[in-house]
């Protein structure tokens, strides 16, 4: 038996570090290494299934688990963990340090407070690869853009408060909601938004994965609509590789307006819908299952299968205003739920 100070699992972590490891544990990053990323590997060539597993599953140990069980067994692993980030060479490494622990010294590491921290994994070098001349993931450039990075706003700010191990992101509700800020209104002419990327120090949203939805609905018998997408929207070509479409995302600060015209007798509602997986849910593992489907064993494609009904779930409301007729004057329309002030405000 491994002694729990010397043992690199999760669960060996939490059983002192308790707050951190339950944080963990419902995160993105501990998800990281699911069926989504396992189920396709089985049809990689050894480079790239390493290439995918140095951000999904970086530890030795996980990636030696994998390489030993029969292609399709492990259906998951533990992700980003504690090891990726605190354990390198078995020596440990925290912000402050400490001189006495039972795993001996660990080790300071002013990193664990710089955005250069995270930039292995959510952001692709100069070389790396660029749909329409811009990297396909630029967030660490994005924020170094900012108002954030001037007044020395961190990831680890938005992403760790107090140093939290959720690493909340667009899959969060009250996440998104801190990051976006919608203002509803109804006047003669009809049904009016401004909504701001008000809280993100980086563009909204910063991968092309996501889709925020803005819709505009009338209430009247011609049911008139308005949609809007803020995403950077690629299409993927076997041939070409990756076409950006359109990219209307918010960078920090930045503000969309959208009106939708009606009759003054009508009501109205405006709805922000999150969908965090979109590309992934309509076009990603759609294509894996049907390129490579054939090449895999039957537990790793129902991996892909599984993996690609969960992506059309992640969606959530992140607002909705519903809006009275025309009374007279312009009004305010109430959204539910109110939007949070900003954690931070990236527009000074």
């Amino acid at each position: 038996m491994i002694e729990p100070a010397r043992d690199l699992s999760p669960a060996a972590c939490g059983l002192c570090h308790r707050k951190q490891y339950r944080e963990w544990s419902g995160s993105r990053h501990a998800a990281a290494a699911g069926g989504g990323v396992l189920g396709q590997l089985p049809a990689f060539d050894p480079e790239t299934r390493i290439s995918c597993l140095g951000c999904h599953a970086p530890s030795s140990e996980q990636q030696d688990r994998l390489d030993t069980a029969d292609p399709g067994r492990v259906r998951s692993l533990s992700g980003v963990d504690c090891v990726a980030c605190h354990v390198r060479g078995h020596r440990r490494h925290s912000a402050a340090g400490k001189s006495v622990t039972p795993h001996g010294r660990v080790v300071p590491e002013p990193l664990f407070e710089d955005a250069t921290f995270c930039s292995p994994c959510h952001q692709f070098p100069e070389w790396g690869e660029r749909v329409n001349g811009k990297l396909l993931e630029n967030t660490e450039q994005e924020w170094r853009a900012s108002p954030a990075a001037r007044a020395g706003i961190s990831c680890q700010d938005c992403h760790m408060p107090d140093g939290s191990h959720e690493f909340k992101g667009i899959h969060d509700p009250e996440m998104s909601r801190w990051a976006l800020q919608p203002d509803v209104r109804r006047d003669r002419q009809g049904l009016r938004i401004r909504v701001r990327n008000s809280g993100a120090g980086h563009a909204l949203p910063t991968y092309a994965t996501p889709r925020i939805r803005v819709i505009l609905r009338g209430g009247g018998p011609h049911a008139a609509e308005r949609t809007h997408s803020i995403q950077r929207r690629l299409r993927w070509d076997p041939d070409q590789g990756w076409e950006e479409l359109a990219d209307t995302r918010l960078l920090p600060g930045q503000e969309l307006r959208l009106a939708l015209e009606l009759e003054p007798n009508e009501d109205a509602e405006a709805v922000l819908l999150v969908e965090p997986d979109a590309l992934y849910h309509e076009q990603v593992y759609p294509y894996l299952l049907e390129s490579i489907g054939e090449d895999l064993d039957p537990d790793s494609l129902q991996m892909l299968r599984d993996a690609r009904d969960q992506a059309g779930r992640t969606g959530f409301v992140l607002y909705r205003a519903r809006c009275s007729p025309w009374a007279g004057q312009p009004v305010a329309c109430p959204i539910e739920p109110q939007p949070p002030a900003p954690r931070f405000d990236t527009v000074r």
